[in-house]
Order: C-alpha cells, then structure tokens, then sequence
C-alpha cells in the first residue's frame, strides 16, 4: 500500500454502523479494507481513537472565482472537504460572452478584478483548473443567470424563440463540457426575470444528459412556499431531479413545516427531490438583493447619479418601499435590526453594524440610507454584502432531521492571507463541516454521527452522479478526512470568520495528503469532475 490508515473506527459513509478496520490506499485508490500490512516504505496513519470517513462533499458553494485565486482551497480542505460542486443559485464564471461581461462581473460571488478573465465557455473555464491545478476535486453547475445574461443581459422580459434556443444551445454545449446540471437564482435578477416555461425548456435539455436541476427558490419577498411549489412543477414538468437550495422558512413561521411536508408528497409520488442547507441561523446577501428588480437594469454610474440628487433618491426610496422586496425587509425595524454589513470597501466603519444602526448614525431613514451605501460603493455595489438573520433554531433542525437533507455550506473557500485575505464573509466559509460535527451531533444530539456523515458523503456523490466517491469501499478513489469526534469544533464566528476549525487531522484526496496533522501540505491532487451522460 502507498498509504495505511490503521487502527481508525470507520465510517463508511453509508448510515451503517462504525467498525474498526484499516484502510489502505494504493494508486488514489481505496484498495484494502480490513487488517493491511504494509510494505516496506509505505505512508502509515495512526488512527486510534480517530474517526475514518469520506472526504466530505459540499454540494452548495460560491468558490467559482475564489478557488482561482487560491487553489489550496484553505477554508474547505481545512473542514475536511474533499469535493465542492460549484455554480450554485444561477451564478457562474461560464458561459460568458464579451459584449455582456459587465452584467456578468455583477453577478460572480467573489470577483475580483485582480485575477484576469481568459476563458469563454464553461469548458475553458474547467480547463483553468486542469492547467494549473487545485487542491480538491470540483464539479460544477450551468448557471441560468450567466446563460440568460449572456443573450439577454438584464434585460426584465421573456425571451423571443430566438433568444430562447440561443440560450438552450448554451445550456448543452455546458452540459456536452461536463456540468451535472442547471442552477437558478429566481430570487434576484436576473433570474427573477425567468417564468417557469423558460426554466423548463432549459431542464429539458439537462434531462437528456442525465443532470439535476438545482435552485434557489423564488421568495426573496416572503413568498417562500410558491418557491417550493414552482420547483416541484418544474421538476414534474421537465422530468428530472430537483435539488432546493438553503430549504428554510422565514423568521420560525409555519412554512418550512409545509415546504417538508410538499417535498415528502412530492417523494411519495416518486418524485427525486432533495435540499440543502447549512447549520446557521443567519444568511449572507448582496445588499442591493433587497431592492426592487428594476434597480438592476441601471448602470451602477447612473445609479449613484439618481441617489447622490435628494429628490431623485426620494422618489427611488418611495419605489422600494413600495416593491415586495423591499417593503418585506427594509421596512420593518425587527428585520432591519437582522441586517448586518459585513463586505464593503467605502463604508469600513459602518462593517458590523446592522442597517437600523447605520440609518441612525447617519440620521436618515433606513432606505434612503442603504441607497447611499450603495452609491459609496459605487461600482462594488453589487457586491457589497450583509448578514441577514431569517432561520428560526426549531425550522433549522427540522430540515437537518430529514433523511433527503444534504450538508451544504453556501460558502467560498477561502485563506486569511494573500488575495483573499481582505473578503470577510459568513463563518460557514470555514466551519459549516465542524459545526455540524461538534455542535449539531455531539453537542446538541440533532443527528447521529453516522446520519450526519452520510449527508455529507454518500448522499451528495449520489445526487451529483458520483459513483466512484462518497463512501469507503474497495476500488473508490481514495478521499478520505480522519478526525477527532471528541475536539472537533467549528471557530469562527460572524465577528471573526476567518478561522480555522479544530480536530480535522488528516485529510487525503485521490490518495494524497492535503492537510497533514491539521496543516495543509500544499499539494494540489484535486480533479474535475467532469459528469458523464448517464
């Protein structure tokens, strides 16, 4: 063997109970399981009093452009994360055409100028990974937003036939370069722009590859449950499975229990539905998400011309107040109060306050107040972020108890040093694994640590189509995370996100070790993954 586990409690990542064994890997493969002697020379773990498991899969992250800026993947390899599936909720680096890159730039979570924009299609995209190599193994999703913007930019209407098989012909040469599926956001614009029937029509097309179709559900004005009810359709419609992004009501109402209660109908129709969602009671959002949907088709210049004149931002504050948006968060003090800045560049001294604080610190009304952070910013308005608080603790737990629930961080990989150091952004970007592990299992009792290793391992690989991961088993490649169920802890926090967790020891990837004794190794053994058709 090339590398021996020995002595470690095993679990496999099925559910099934622990055992202990050894765990020998040969050629970035799993090839023994049981009592192994190892050759002479061969890598040997100590895992006594350790637990063995699945490298664990994220399927819900944000890394598109952050893990070119650090492919050692620190904030997830360092939570044992082995896999991440990129271009969740609609929003990816690919496709992108040149004459609407700008509308693009507004929509990639992480951008950063810093790092340069070679590619075009989702496939050039994959290829950066394959040239300069990662950390960990990625999949990605075809965004409807980058799609929908690449031929219509933000423009708020349906699509002609034209522009409609412009953007089906987009969505197969992504899934031709290997995407497991289509992402939407019908939340916010773009996507919001979106009816049902064209979100069929582009489903229809990932079908035939065999893909999923994942969103984030369309509610951002409270309507959570029609969210739910037009992904279901859109699933029964199109014919294939359907994967809802962050499942959770808003503020401990009654709808996250009737969103279980559609999904567990929808599968007792044999319907193949899942969610995710992440052990956080509070969200992180652009900013300017809580505006109404016209705000997006202005240029940013113009924009910041409309605030800056008194009557003009006024007449926009009257427009969001009035808006389903808007009038859902910026105008009620209980939630304004749960709205806290976190990522800005001109407002540094208002970072940590919630919006209610800043309208009185800037003794304005809270709208006409966001307005003009948003025109500080100028061109980063649109990625200027808070945290928002939305879950109610018992809404969080009934979704983790549920067995279609998958762990997702909604995170970035990210390092508190070089480039990415100055993006502050929500703890589950470096504790969301732990947490769950150290608060949910063995703090709280909300799962078993079998269940909550099988939703982080095998239940992912099988709704990404990943057959030769996610599980301990003779000839799977070899990604597996060894640790410390008694010290494992999530530490950052919103104040201090940007730290690393504890009682991740060890953690391989195709038969490499990334992270030795709790410090990454700087190899970068990671692979894409590209999806076959099935």
């Amino acid at each position: 063997m090339d590398l021996v586990i020995s002595e470690g409690t095993v679990m496999d990542g099925t559910g099934g109970p622990r055992f202990k064994a050894d765990v020998g890997v040969e050629n970035g493969k799993i090839a023994r399981i049981g009592k192994v002697r190892p050759i002479t020379g061969a890598r040997k773990i100590d895992a006594r009093g350790l637990i063995v498991a699945p490298g664990f899969i994220d399927i819900h992250t944000h890394s598109d452009f952050a893990l070119l800026m650090n492919r050692k993947a620190e904030s997830a390899v360092r939570q044992g994360v082995t896999t991440s599936l990129l271009g969740a909720c609609g929003r990816t680096c690919a496709p992108l055409r040149r004459e609407t890159k700008e509308f693009l730039l507004k929509d990639i979570i992480a951008y950063d100028p810093r790092l340069p924009i070679t590619w075009e299609t989702l496939d050039e995209y994959l290829q950066e990974f394959e040239k300069g190599g990662i950390a960990q193994n990625i999949a990605v999703l075809v965004g409807h937003n980058a799609v929908r913007i690449s031929v219509m930019g933000y423009e708020a209407r349906k699509p002609t036939e034209n522009e409609l098989e412009e953007m089906r012909q987009l969505v197969r040469e992504c899934m031709d370069a290997g995407a497991v599926g289509l992402s939407t956001g019908l939340a916010y614009p773009p996507g919001s722009f979106a009816d049902m029937e064209e979100i069929v029509e582009l489903c229809k097309i990932v079908r035939k590859y065999g893909g999923i179709y994942s969103s984030h559900l369309r509610g951002a004005d409270g309507d959570f449950l029609a969210g739910v009810q037009e992904a279901l359709c859109i699933g029964d419609k199109a014919g294939l499975p359907i994967h809802m992004g962050h499942l959770c009501g808003f503020f401990g109402n009654e709808d996250t229990r009737h969103a279980l209660e559609m999904i567990e109908d929808a599968r007792s129709r044999s319907m193949d539905v899942t969610c995710d969602l992440y052990p956080y009671l509070a969200g992180a959002n652009p900013l300017a998400a809580f505006l109404p949907q016209s705000i997006f088709t202005y240029d940013s210049r113009d924009l910041v011309d409309e605030i800056r004149d008194p009557d003009k931002r006024k007449r926009l504050a009257e427009d969001v107040r009035r808006s389903e948006v808007g009038s859902f968060w910026l105008t009620r003090a209980e939630t304004l109060k749960g709205i806290t800045l976190y990522d800005c560049r001109a407002n540094r001294a208002f970072k940590g306050k919630s919006l209610a604080q800043i309208a009185n610190m800037k003794h304005m009304d809270p709208v006409e107040s966001v307005l003009e952070i948003l025109a500080d910013e100028g061109s980063d308005m649109y990625s200027t972020g808070v945290i928002v608080e939305w879950m109610a603790e018992k809404d969080n737990f009934a979704v983790f108890k549920k067995p279609f629930h998958i762990v997702g961080s909604d995170g970035i990989a990210l390092a508190p040093y070089g480039d990415l150091a100055s993006f502050k952004f929500h703890p589950r970007a470096y504790g969301a694994f732990p947490k769950v592990l150290g608060r949910y299992v063995r703090e709280r009792g909300v799962l078993t640590l079998e269940e909550a290793v099988r939703k982080m391992t095998s239940l992912p690989a099988q709704r990404m189509g990943l057959k030769d991961r996610g599980v301990i088993r003779q000839g799977m490649w070899a990604d597996l995370v060894v640790f410390n169920h008694e010290r494992i802890l999530d530490k950052s926090t919103y104040e201090e996100p940007a730290l690393y967790p504890e009682g991740i020891e060890y953690v391989i990837i195709n038969g490499e070790m990334v992270i030795e004794r709790g410090e990454h190794t700087g190899r970068l053994p990671g692979r894409v993954l590209r999806h076959k058709v099935t």
